[in-house]
């Protein structure tokens, strides 16, 4: 169903990409209730439909931490098949985008308070996580949502929350930038100079000044006057799960030895032609004022690395699950030397059983891209076009808008590319 899905996100049919995931409801099952929340949650936050979306959202929520306590039964026989016999519970990267869609449903609401709400919950998540780990994970911190933390609490005025959130954000997308290959934004140091300017803070403003010495910027007092659109692109298709095997020997008596195979999951990228995406406003400006969107979030970089950081905890248990599939055949074998073809069943089973979970969240991104345009007040047309790396254009789409004095504006987009 989800080559249904894309073909409707693809159009832009959301409505008709989230009647799809509803009329699907019962082959989810109750194993994957998650995975169903999820995807009603993506096609319904697409269409619009923000209030049902956070419905699901927290409906995933709820049920995630509901798995917390693992089921006997399901873990006991998951260790003679495979990991998609028990509850799907999402990877790590999964259950803080919960978060961050969250945050940006309120956002459309214009409901600032509640958007902080989740955007703040994002850190907590990400400790609560890595307290559980021997092995710290690289996705501790999630940049994204500090930059928008801080946008939002620009929007209600609160200079020196937005500085702080300004001022991790940079910290953390220095981390993004090693990590996942995420460069900071390139309107993040104009935030900084701005904000500290405004509050006074004379030292900190100084040392940006130093790290940014070619840096355009404006007043606090001069951007207030202005209005600012803020456009999110969700690019592209969400990363898939592969199996990838690893064959293991083990040593017998009598110097015989065996194998048994063993699947570990990782994620791959699927690929879109979108190179790049202008944001083009024109009203009551002498030219078209034009800006390239940025990336913010590489969902597919972080759900790749987040994956490899737990490789091997999923290693161990993979093994131990292959082992007791082994051991199991072996005996099973050795009952039935008498029947040919119980014995060859019993040389497949473990290999034909053997599979890795590959359940994701299959209707997420591969990248959030973000442009911030300030313009002064009154109306425009906004053309948000898509480009190739030929420069080709792929898609264009526009909005008119009013955007007043002091006002942020914000627009969401999906374009899966061709």
């Amino acid at each position: 169903h989800y080559s249904l899905i894309d073909q409707h996100l693809a159009r832009q049919q959301y409505a008709e990409a989230d009647s799809i995931v509803s009329k699907y409801k019962k082959k989810y099952g109750q194993r994957n209730s998650v995975l169903y929340s999820f995807d009603r949650a993506m096609t319904l936050h697409l269409a619009g439909r923000y209030e049902e979306s956070n419905m699901y959202l927290e409906k995933a929520e709820i049920k995630i931490d509901k798995l917390f306590t693992k089921s006997i039964t399901s873990e006991a026989g998951a260790m003679l098949t495979n990991n998609n016999l028990l509850p799907y519970e999402g990877e790590d990267f999964e259950k803080v985008m919960i978060n961050v869609f969250a945050a940006l449903n309120y956002v459309f609401l214009g409901k600032w308070d509640d958007a902080l709400v989740e955007a703040r919950k994002v850190d907590h998540k990400l400790n609560v996580y890595n307290d559980k780990y021997d092995d710290k994970n690289v996705y501790k911190e999630d940049a994204y949502a500090r930059y928008l933390t801080g946008i939002l609490y620009e929007a209600k005025k609160e200079l020196n929350d937005a500085f702080i959130a300004y001022r991790k954000a940079f910290d953390i997308y220095k981390e993004y930038s090693k990590n996942y290959g995420t460069p900071m934004p390139p309107t993040l140091p104009q935030d900084l100079l701005r904000t500290s300017k405004a509050l006074g803070m004379t030292k900190e403003h100084n040392g940006f000044r130093k790290k940014f010495p070619n840096v355009k910027w404006i007043s606090q007092k001069e951007f207030d006057k202005q209005g600012e659109l803020i456009f999110f692109s969700y690019n592209g298709r969400s990363p898939v799960k592969e199996d990838y095997f690893i064959t293991v020997p083990v040593y017998e008596k009598k110097k015989k030895t065996s194998f048994f195979r063993m699947a570990l999951p990782e994620f791959k990228r699927l690929r879109n032609n979108i190179a790049y995406t202008n944001v083009v406003l024109s009203g009551p400006v002498k030219a078209p004022i034009s800006q390239e969107a940025f990336l913010v979030e590489d969902i597919t970089a972080i759900a790749k690395k987040n994956l490899k950081d737990r490789i091997v905890r999923i290693t161990a248990k993979a093994t131990a699950r292959a082992t007791s599939k082994y051991l199991l055949s072996r005996k099973f074998k050795k009952n039935a030397e008498n029947n040919p073809f119980l014995t060859i069943l019993a040389d497949l089973y473990p290999f034909v059983s053997e599979q890795s979970d590959k359940r994701s969240w299959r209707t997420l991104p591969d990248k959030i891209n973000m442009a911030r345009v300030a313009v002064p007040p009154g109306p425009y047309t906004v053309a948000v076009e898509y480009y190739s790396a030929g420069r080709n254009l792929l898609h264009r789409k526009e909005y008119r808008v009013t955007i007043n004095s002091g006002e942020k504006k914000f627009i969401g987009y999906r374009f899966l590319g061709q």
